[in-house]
């Protein structure tokens, strides 16, 4: 336990720093100190993987698989180079599934050190959002970077609004589940961490996050059997929407904008076209050097750092890894939602396992949100803490 006691705050003050602790190489290879956190944490129980039944343990080894055989035909056709970088995002995905391989065989005085650890971050980057808006309403110095240019919205850490709320809205639901267990007797806290992190949803002006808070609440409804909070969320989101109608002239804030929204289309249609000719997937992390020769004048594929993904996650897994991929990420899934509800009588991280997941997955259809890395390591940490539970 002692060593776990440096590596969690480690992994969750990264966490917290996102994008912001980033260090860029040239080639489009990235290393974040999160990365490295991962990675340290993962090894902790590397030794440990083999020797429990874990149930997720088949579909990840599947879906490993099925990426390392779209990178192993499509060899020939990338460089030396390409091949390294796209084997590089492998290693990061298989790293990043030792998150939830670590965070099972924590023991119970684990577990409730890494729930506070999991509040303080989520608290932090909320905080942070607002510190942000305040001081630096603006990506505009980072264009040259590849960044798009978001005004007057939060970004907090992930110099992405579209992400940032869908950090937001993980943490809401992690917090309003967990709020009595980590707060107790302390409702007016509770109550400002809640409408600290709601507000910070809004100031997003993502519709990506307000419709996966959404998606949250009616799931949480419907697994509790209460109305009354999927109608009160629609009614109070469409009474902000009336308060903030009058700053829709402006791009950045106007939840009608439309201009991302055929962008993120055109990536869609250029993934479903790149599939229709390579079935069995082009390679894992390989869009951007696929893109660039079947779409040569998509002059934003440059600067931007969208050009290796599509803002669909699903579509993203059929392009780059095929039928193959696409069917064991799928089967993984619906493995990591089976052991939500598996668990969810015994526990309440099942039902944050499955109000997250399910809200995150509706979200990739607008944004690559499932294989974002701080949402793709929340899943992981919460399917591992889920599974922990069950274990007593």
């Amino acid at each position: 336990m002692d060593l776990l006691k440096l590596l969690i705050p480690i992994f969750f003050i990264t966490f917290s720093l996102g994008e912001v602790a980033k260090i860029q190489f040239p080639g489009s290879i990235s290393i974040g100190l999160f990365d490295i956190a991962v990675v340290l944490l993962s090894l902790f129980y590397l030794k440990k993987i083999w020797k429990r039944g874990f149930l997720l343990k088949l579909p990840i080894f599947l879906f490993i698989v099925t990426t390392i055989f779209s990178i192993a035909i499509n060899f020939r056709s990338y460089e030396i180079s390409q091949n390294f970088i796209g084997s590089l995002y492998i290693l990061r995905w298989i790293s990043y599934t030792g998150i939830y391989f670590s965070v099972v065989n924590l023991s119970p005085k684990g577990k409730k050190y890494t729930l506070n650890f999991m509040m303080f971050s989520g608290i932090f980057v909320v905080i942070l959002g607002y510190l942000q808006l305040i001081f630096y309403p603006s990506l505009k110095n980072f264009t040259y970077l590849g960044w798009d240019e978001h005004m007057h919205r939060i970004f907090s850490s992930f110099l992405d609004p579209n992400f940032a709320g869908v950090i937001f809205v993980l943490f809401f639901v992690f917090f309003y589940i967990f709020r009595d267990h980590l707060l107790s007797g302390k409702k007016l806290l509770q109550f400002i961490v809640l409408g600290l992190t709601f507000g910070a949803i809004i100031l997003t002006y993502s519709r990506g996050a307000l419709i996966m808070f959404v998606i949250c609440a009616l799931i949480y409804s419907i697994i509790k059997r209460n109305w009354k909070v999927i109608l009160g969320v629609i009614g109070v989101l469409l009474i902000i929407f009336v308060i903030l109608s009058p700053g829709f002239h402006t791009e950045n804030t106007n939840l009608l904008r439309t201009f991302s929204s055929k962008e993120r289309i055109k990536t869609m249609e250029q993934g479903i076209s790149i599939f229709q000719k390579n079935p069995l997937g082009i390679g894992f992390n390989m869009l951007r050097y696929t893109r660039k020769k079947m779409f040569p004048s998509d002059k934003r594929l440059s600067m931007s750092r969208s050009g290796a993904g599509v803002d669909n996650s699903l579509i993203l897994i059929l392009v780059t890894t095929g039928i193959p991929g696409f069917i064991a990420y799928v089967f993984l899934l619906y493995k990591i939602f089976k052991l939500g509800f598996l668990k969810m009588a015994k526990n309440d991280m099942g039902i944050v396992l499955i109000i997250s997941l399910g809200g995150l997955l509706i979200n990739s259809f607008f944004i690559n949100s499932l294989l974002y890395s701080f949402a793709m390591a929340w899943i992981f940490l919460i399917a591992g803490l889920t599974e922990n539970n069950s274990r007593g």
